[in-house]
């Protein structure tokens, strides 16, 4: 369970004291470990994998707390650079890419008392989760980001190094291609 966000000036005051200060650092991974984790989690589909990358994060963030500069986009969007990073490097030591089975880690669908509605969404679910695995990686992760993982706009752009009106025109983009490859998939059906 992941704590309610840190106002910014807290966060920026945690984040520069943690260069010097084990407590300040402590607090800011009791804050963001959860978020972490499962960020990770999302990637990898193995919670022990899960686990180790998530303290290999903190190891690195731990030792490159000295040069980190605080930039206006949140302290979690630094960790999930750092842990995008560590989880390419755990696939290159794995020597293979495995993607992710998106189904296994998304909650199941509920809360319908009509059992047709809950077929025809499980049908719009799984159409829309074929069409994103033929996204282009980038994309593809994108949407995870902002729709799996449900980081705001800042986190998002602070995380990508990129200016909100990029990540605005690259999300309409990856959206459009979605949207595209949800009617390839419509049409091969009724064909």
């Amino acid at each position: 369970m992941s704590l309610a966000p840190l106002d910014r000036e807290r966060e920026k005051e945690l984040a520069l004291a943690a260069r010097t200060s084990m407590d300040a650092f402590a607090e800011l991974y009791e804050r963001y470990v959860d978020d972490v984790y499962g960020f990770v989690l999302r990637r990898v589909g193995d919670a022990s994998v899960a686990e180790d990358i998530t303290a290999r994060v903190f190891e690195k963030a731990l030792r490159g707390i000295g040069d980190f500069e605080w930039k206006g986009a949140s302290f979690f969007s630094w960790l999930a650079r750092i842990a995008t990073n560590t989880v390419v490097d755990h696939y290159r030591r794995e020597g293979r890419a495995k993607r992710v089975n998106i189904e296994e880690v998304l909650p199941v669908l509920e809360g319908t008392d009509d059992p047709t509605e809950g077929i025809e969404r499980l049908e719009e679910r799984k159409l829309i989760l074929e069409a994103m695995r033929r996204l282009p990686e980038r994309q593809r992760a994108l949407l995870e980001l902002k729709f799996m993982d449900e980081l705001d706009t800042e986190t998002m752009a602070g995380m990508l190094g990129c200016s909100r009106g990029n990540l605005a025109v690259r999300l309409h983009r990856a959206l459009k291609a979605l949207r595209r490859e949800v009617e390839r998939l419509e049409e091969g059906e009724r064909a």
